[in-house]
């Protein structure tokens, strides 16, 4: 990844604005951001400087090769995992207190991950290593003369607007999901088991994506519900199950694709042979309530305003009980991102680089669930689709 000089201007001005003469980075969604490389699985440190911008990376020897491309020019390896493998830690605490010696930051103002209770999983998402109580004091006792402070705060402000660069690695991933969203709705029939279809779906985004220019690792999250349990695929997770599609039933497909650390977020449905009248009713007063929204997204609005549109068409179309859920969120370093939020009495102003998601759905016992979900940049003058599958039930 070409260095973005933007974020890291950025950076360097809010950590100055916040009094700070530095950040120690562990999580893979924030050194992406700062440093351009994106770590396998979460065991790296990152240091970032108010002066110098991307000053040092410490990251285990068996990813060297990811590696390659760092922002900063001084780039560290301890080993692990091996078999003549040392204590990684004493050699973490070493290489931190001389990066922090010959850079003067010793005794600086630093700011570290404090509160990221939500973490997007590193590219080991069947066990990723997240920051704990016990890593913090670790990294206290590395340099017990600094002065720290919790830059979680700090860190969600920055990551809410998108540089180019993060648009441009945004695009890709979308791309890519694009990719699974075709093939799902190519492939939806009756006798089609829900794993069945989320296993074509994933090897679909995984082959594409890694055929790719550019791309070097690739993770696919699908989420199949169908029939009468879509009505439940609101929840923020669900299950993929054997249950066969009957004809007439909806699929719905809830996905998460994750690109070299950028992430999309996506949903389309599709009926296994032919929509009744009251799908398709439904889903036309959906996809006006989703259109309406992005119409709706231009620099200036408040975040509620998108919502309030959407939701104003479901209900004059006659489904207000079956409306569940909040019209969008934040998406780009992870799944979900806590800014902009479109909902009821959010007055954060959309700006420029804001990249959410716009998904008003229904949700009935009797049929099922039909949501739409896309993911737009707010741009100068109005928005930019990242999304690009077709939308068809």
């Amino acid at each position: 990844m070409a260095k973005d000089a933007d974020r890291i201007r950025r950076l360097q001005s809010a950590l100055k604005q916040a009094q700070l003469d530095g950040l120690v980075l562990r999580l893979p969604e924030n050194i992406v951001m700062s440093f351009g490389v994106w770590p396998l699985n979460g065991f790296s440190y990152a240091l970032f400087s108010a002066e110098a911008g991307p000053l040092a990376l410490i990251a285990p020897s068996c990813e060297d090769e990811e590696m390659d491309g760092c922002w900063a020019s001084d780039v560290r390896f301890f080993t692990w995992p091996r078999l003549e493998m040392a204590d990684p830690l004493e050699a973490i605490r070493l290489e931190c207190q001389d990066i922090a010696r010959r850079n003067g930051l010793a005794q600086a103002r630093l700011g570290y991950e404090g509160s990221f209770e939500c973490v997007a999983p590193s590219h080991n998402a069947g066990e990723p290593m997240v920051p704990c109580e016990s890593s913090i004091r670790f990294l206290k006792s590395i340099l017990p003369r600094a002065k720290w402070s919790d830059a979680t705060g700090l860190l969600h402000q920055q990551r809410a607007l998108k540089t180019e660069s993060e648009v441009a690695r945004l695009r890709m991933a979308h791309r890519v999901a694009d990719a699974g969203l075709r093939k799902f709705l190519a492939s939806v029939k009756p006798g089609m088991s829900e794993a069945e279809l989320a296993g074509l779906v994933y090897s679909e985004c995984l082959t594409q994506g890694v055929r790719s220019r550019g791309v070097r690792h690739v993770n696919v999250f699908p989420q199949i519900s169908s029939g009468a349990n879509g009505h439940r695929a609101w929840r923020p997770v669900v299950t993929t199950g054997r249950r066969l599609l009957k004809s007439g039933e909806i699929a719905l497909l809830e996905m998460a694709v994750c690109v070299d650390g950028f992430w999309a977020d996506v949903t389309r449905v599709k009926t296994a042979g032919r929509p009744s009248a009251v799908q398709q009713q439904a889903f036309r007063a959906v996809r006006a309530a989703q259109a309406a929204a992005v119409k709706a997204i231009k620099p200036g609005v408040a975040a509620s305003h998108p919502h309030e549109v959407a939701t104003r068409i479901l209900i004059d179309a006659g489904y207000q009980k079956q409306i569940v859920h909040l019209t969008g969120h934040g998406v780009g370093f992870r799944y979900h991102e806590p800014e902009p939020i479109l909902m009821p009495g959010n007055p954060l102003e959309l700006k420029a680089g804001h990249v959410c998601s716009v998904e008003p759905g229904l949700y009935d016992p009797a049929w099922g669930g039909i949501r739409l979900e896309d993911n737009i940049v707010v741009t100068a003058d109005g928005v930019e689709a990242l999304t690009k599958a077709p939308k068809e039930l």
